[in-house]
């Protein structure tokens, strides 16, 4: 087995071959520039503004001309993010693509930068629309660990293109939609008929539904966002509308059973009179 000096010793002696400003005379010199070296992951490799350009275009007119890439176009944009290093924005308007330019600060006149951010804004709303659909689609899943899996990858993907609030709040209207429907079973109209029994017993085949799909959400987010985060989405999305309509539900209700109940005692009062002037005539 090799020694852990002689393997020091090596890469030593690669880092003198490889930095000819670095020279490393002892094992302490090492061990010292192996500690301070700066590994930059994060460092993107620069691309001309001119074969970007055409690389989006081509990506571009792909979309716009034909139909079902969608799928193929995101794979390629991943795959050249994770394993090229290739950072492209999720940003919205304002976003500077200067990883993607080697044009001087100093020039003139430089469209290019503006032409980049122009066809990637329009691939991204593409892809955004394409996954959005897929989304509200998933809803219609009955297979809850199918539905959370392939929710969790599509906000992935969103969270490729466009920053985590934005994503967030398309998913929370998305959402909001669902809850209506839900909540639109769970109240029915009001009637001069109703009864509390019987419209509690119809509801709670809702509110498992509702309590699934809360439950879904959380373990959707909790793998996106900070606890604190996911907890205020739960709260605002669900929580807080079901309690309205809940209130509004009972106020209602009561109001007209309030209103029932006075047009009982005015009949009974009535009934009464009538059977005591009965009597009188009588005697």
């Amino acid at each position: 087995f090799l020694s852990i000096e002689h393997c020091i010793k090596e890469i030593q002696s690669e880092v003198n071959k490889q930095c000819p400003d670095v020279q490393l005379q002892t094992t302490t010199d090492c061990f010292e520039w192996l500690t301070n070296y700066n590994y930059n992951t994060s460092k993107t490799p620069s691309i001309p503004d001119g074969e970007m350009i055409k690389f989006l275009k081509t990506l571009q007119d792909l979309l716009t001309d034909e139909q079902n890439h969608e799928e193929m176009i995101f794979d390629l944009l991943w795959d050249l993010s994770c394993q090229s290093s290739i950072s492209f924005p999720s940003t919205l308007s304002g976003t500077s693509l200067h990883f993607f330019s080697r044009t001087s600060l100093h020039s003139v006149e430089d469209h290019s930068s503006m032409d980049v951010k122009s066809i990637w804004d329009d691939i991204r709303l593409h892809l955004r629309r394409f996954l959005v659909r897929k989304l509200q689609s998933y809803n219609e899943i009955n297979n809850s660990q199918q539905k959370i899996s392939l929710k969790n990858q599509c906000l992935q993907q969103l969270l490729f293109l466009y920053p985590e609030s934005e994503v967030i709040i398309k998913y929370q209207n998305i959402q909001n939609k669902l809850l209506a429907k839900l909540m639109q079973n769970f109240f029915p109209s009001y009637s001069r008929d109703s009864n509390l029994d019987i419209i509690v017993h119809g509801c709670q085949s809702t509110m498992l539904k509702l309590y699934s799909t809360i439950k879904e959400d959380f373990n959707i987010l909790c793998e996106i966002l900070a606890p604190s985060s996911t907890v205020k989405f739960i709260k605002e999305t669900y929580l807080d509308t079901v309690t309205e309509e809940v209130a509004k539900f009972l106020e209602n209700f009561c109001e007209l059973q309030f209103k029932e109940n006075a047009v009982r005692v005015v009949k009974t009062s009535k009934s009464s009179s009538k059977h005591r002037g009965a009597v009188h005539a009588l005697g």
